[in-house]
């Protein structure tokens, strides 16, 4: 993530502004230990969010997408309105936008599973062997997609972003 003051990012003071003033205060400190594990923590929240999100049929899925699809956007325009051009937003953001797979897969999996709630109260089955094993294996690979990109976010795309 660029050096950007957060005072220069035309938003309001909220708990997402403060955690990446804090990602940016560890990564200028060179601790990129303790900005990883922020990341991670961040983003495996919003996935878990997705997958919970399907309790309520896919509407706390639904929303959940949404808000950080417009909030990653508001972030871009905010970053470009600060004076970041728009190579050096990708510069700093590309490495790691694999991540999205994850939060995609996350919100599939509340889908499948507000749907899987569904058919139950439809069809009175209960879930199969079969939808616990797919959760668990979508579940492994959304945590294996989250983990290497706050890796890669903490740790290269910052020292790319910093040149």
């Amino acid at each position: 993530m660029p050096d950007v003051p957060s005072e220069q990012l035309d938003v309001h003071s909220s708990p997402i502004i403060q955690l990446i003033d804090d990602i940016i205060q560890l990564l200028n400190e060179g601790n990129r230990k303790d900005a990883f594990v922020l990341i991670f923590i961040n983003n495996i929240k919003g996935c878990l969010l997705n997958i919970v999100g399907g309790v309520v049929l896919g509407l706390g899925t639904f929303f959940n997408l949404v808000f950080n699809g417009f909030g990653s956007a508001d972030m871009f325009v905010a970053s470009y309105e600060a004076g970041l051009s728009i190579n050096e937003i990708l510069k700093a953001t590309l490495p790691h936008s694999f991540e999205l797979l994850g939060f995609w897969l996350s919100g599939g999996m509340g889908f499948y599973f507000a749907w899987s709630i569904i058919q139950f109260i439809r069809k009175n089955e209960s879930f199969s062997s079969h939808f616990y094993k797919q959760m668990g294996v979508c579940a492994i690979i959304v945590f294996i997609l989250i983990l290497s990109a706050a890796y890669v976010e903490a740790y290269i795309s910052t020292s790319i972003s910093l040149e």
